[in-house]
């Protein structure tokens, strides 16, 4: 049975892992480090046709979204209501990580560096993030290209009454802010997540942040944000716009392929991130099912990164922000 080594338990890692044990490689998980990860505390809107192509991967029923009703407030257009996901970042990884333990994959010790001895496994995938593994592996040179322009989120939260209906409102250009998202999650937890641009330090007070708010989404949706309750203290992430990192170097007879934010980010992160993994899963499934080779799955996949590389520097990946 062909074996595979995949470097990094995140989204990334998960989900690779899923797919090569569906298609009957032996997988060990070497774990990432375990640091807190600052942008998961915030809100992520993950697309529906995102979702759809997870559960194509690790299955259906995983735990840590939902859908519910979500307000769109966009430019002049009518506020509308639409079926959208709500998810809980942490809660899906945990999901995935079982699933993937479920499938039969091994988690092992953690890695200080990429395995690349001739034969130790048929196929190493690097989910680390960063480039920080392949930086430390002899043969492999990185670059790291980022974005001048920087994405900073501003969240606070607090709680939001008894009622159990989930729901989300998500508005472009409201109180200065260029996206804001406001969240009331099943268990009654509310979560209020701005964006702003480079050049904006903070975005105000929350408390103005709501009225603007309210404002725009027009009385049935004050009216249902009249109860929240909002701590006053927030937490912060600033990260580069986009960031493309390469790796150059000859391995040494095992085919390597990179995944995740190792290779390509762009955000809004947590969004746009899963949608790019679940695009590199598929770019790679043929070759893990023996219908291409592994070179060729390589290429598809860093094609894929600079052409969202592309689209992120001339401003396209920003106008997705509602549904990345």
């Amino acid at each position: 049975m062909r074996s595979a080594m995949v470097l990094g338990d995140g989204p990334a890692g998960l989900l690779a892992a899923i797919a090569l044990r569906r298609a009957n490689w032996t997988v060990e998980i070497a774990p990432g480090r375990r640091v807190a990860r600052a942008h998961h505390g915030h809100i992520h809107q993950i697309a529906a046709t995102t979702i759809a192509g997870i559960e194509a991967i690790a299955g259906r029923d995983l735990a840590g979204w939902s859908v519910a009703d979500q307000l769109r407030i966009d430019g002049d257009a009518p506020p509308a209501v639409v079926p959208a996901p709500i998810v809980d970042a942490p809660a899906l990884v945990r999901a995935l990580s079982r699933r993937a333990i479920e499938l039969g994959a091994v988690v092992t010790s953690p890695r200080a560096a990429i395995p690349m001895a001739r034969q130790a496994f048929g196929l190493v995938v690097d989910a680390s993030g960063s480039g920080v593994l392949a930086s430390r592996t002899a043969g492999l040179d990185v670059a790291i290209d980022e974005s001048d322009a920087t994405d900073i989120c501003w969240t606070w939260r607090g709680s939001f009454g008894d009622d159990a209906l989930p729901w989300m409102i998500a508005a472009r250009n409201v109180g200065g802010a260029a996206s804001l998202w406001l969240c009331r999650h099943p268990e009654g937890r509310c979560t209020m997540t701005v964006r702003t641009a480079g050049d904006v330090e903070r975005p105000g007070s929350p408390f103005r942040l709501l009225d603007s708010l309210m404002l725009a989404a027009g009385h049935d949706g004050a009216r249902r944000m009249g109860s929240l309750r909002l701590d006053c203290t927030s937490a912060r992430h600033c990260a580069p716009y986009a960031r493309r990192v390469e790796v150059r170097g000859a391995p040494c007879g095992t085919p390597l392929i990179r995944i995740g934010d190792g290779l390509i980010q762009t955000a809004p992160r947590f969004g746009q991130g899963f949608a790019q993994i679940v695009e590199q899963i598929d770019l790679m499934r043929p070759a893990i099912v023996g219908d291409t080779s592994l070179p060729d799955a390589v290429a598809a996949i860093e094609a894929s990164a600079d052409r969202r590389w592309l689209a992120a520097m001339i401003g396209s990946a920003s106008k997705s922000l509602l549904a990345a």
